[in-house]
């Protein structure tokens, strides 16, 4: 009897030991989750949910390539409207007297939810686009809470720059 229970007794220590082990990547898990998931997960499942689904068994190979090459040719008269866009709102810029925005950055806030105040205060179109482009430039960590004030016609490179003083 007094084996079986120095067995149970060693089987317990060990389980005890797993169970620790087991818990403690849990947490890890969970606190990596947290971290990354304000900065990922959202965007993650807003762009999916832009894209189109397509079906890829029913399309040959060469209407793939027809098709990127329109998407291309697509992309390219894209980019010189958003430029012609772009020049005019410089034109105008310059014209006319800057509007400034007071905008308030609740401390904690990770970049989506600034994306989000600043689409709501009209500074921004897009909240992935200025998540995207704060990644590009290694800011999204550097984004700092408080009360700033922003031209209304301000890019979205000199935003992030005042975000990051």
């Amino acid at each position: 009897m007094k084996k079986f229970f120095e067995g149970l007794k060693d089987i317990l220590y060990d389980g005890i030991d797993y169970i620790m082990m087991v818990i403690v990547i849990l947490i890890v898990a969970l606190v990596i989750n947290w971290r990354l998931g304000g900065l990922f997960a959202k965007d993650a499942t807003d762009t999916l949910s832009e894209k189109p689904s397509s079906t890829i068994g029913s399309e040959d190979i060469n209407s793939k390539d027809e098709k990127e090459d329109n998407n291309i040719d697509n992309d390219s008269s894209k980019n010189q409207e958003d430029d012609e866009n772009r020049e005019q709102q410089d034109e105008i810029s310059e014209k006319e007297p800057t509007e400034i925005i007071k905008v308030t950055i609740p401390a904690g806030s990770l970049p989506a939810e600034i994306g989000d105040i600043l689409v709501s205060n009209g500074l921004v179109h897009d909240r992935n686009e200025f998540v995207e482009k704060a990644v590009e430039l290694n800011m999204e960590t550097k984004l700092k809470s408080g009360e700033f004030e922003i031209e209304k016609n301000s890019s979205l490179e000199e935003i992030i720059k005042v975000l990051a003083k």
